[in-house]
């Protein structure tokens, strides 16, 4: 299957996990919805349309952590604006926690043609309509193109640098001494922003061994001379 991929980085990240509304905390990579409204905005789609511009239901994403993750915590003045823009006593003070300086690798497969086409074209010309940030829009954030290859099944794989959706018989080889974090994510959200499917996914948050994640019934495709597992 063709597939696009790219990668993105930025000073700061924030991925907010729904479970934490009142003290936000972030995941360590952005959920596959996440990474189509990176490519929605790369393509000028708006929020209402680029669901099913990118095929929502079919596409598959792939992500993988180019550095280890760093985890920064602060607290954000955030404003009341529905009560006064000047009273004082509106401004509330929140905890915040971001990814320092966070680099992803983003395979995006099974896009329509015309919009993988269009990705493609954006990207290699290093160009985008709107701009372009890791999860919050203060989190602005630089894109480069890779490459535009096919996804080959890799039948006999055992190893990956890329996140790993779980399945039943996936088993996870743990090796002491390295940091790994298993989460919750939406795989796949409708234009309606309903959440049609939740997958289980683990991921090393220190990758500066440059070993991959071992495991047995990894479900891997080939693509670019890497190992990569898909949403």
């Amino acid at each position: 299957m063709r597939t696009i991929i790219f990668d993105i980085k930025g000073p700061y990240a924030h991925f907010r996990k729904p479970y934490a509304p009142a003290s936000p905390v972030t995941y360590p990579f952005p959920p596959p919805p996440t990474v189509l409204g990176m490519m929605g905005a790369i393509l000028g789609l708006g929020k209402d349309e680029y669901h099913e511009a990118l095929g929502w239901n079919d596409i598959r994403i792939g992500i993988r952590l180019l550095k280890p993750i760093q985890i920064y915590r602060t607290a954000l003045n955030l404003h009341n604006t529905k009560k006064s823009w000047c009273d004082i006593k509106s401004r509330l003070q929140i905890p915040y926690e971001f990814l320092k300086n966070p680099a992803f690798r983003i395979y995006a497969a099974n896009l329509p043609e015309q919009q993988a086409d269009h990705l493609t074209s954006c990207l290699s010309t290093g160009k985008t309509a709107y701009t372009p940030s890791l999860g919050l829009a203060q989190c602005l954030a630089e894109i480069s193109f890779v490459a535009d290859a096919a996804a080959r099944p890799a039948v006999d794989a055992t190893a990956t640098f890329s996140v790993i959706p779980l399945r039943q018989s996936t088993i996870i080889e743990y090796e002491p001494g390295r940091r790994y974090e298993r989460v919750r994510v939406a795989a796949k959200m409708g234009p309606d922003r309903t959440v049609h499917e939740y997958r289980e996914a683990v991921t090393c948050l220190d990758n500066n061994k440059n070993q991959p994640v071992m495991g047995n019934g990894l479900e891997l495709y080939e693509v670019n001379d890497e190992y990569v597992a898909f949403f």
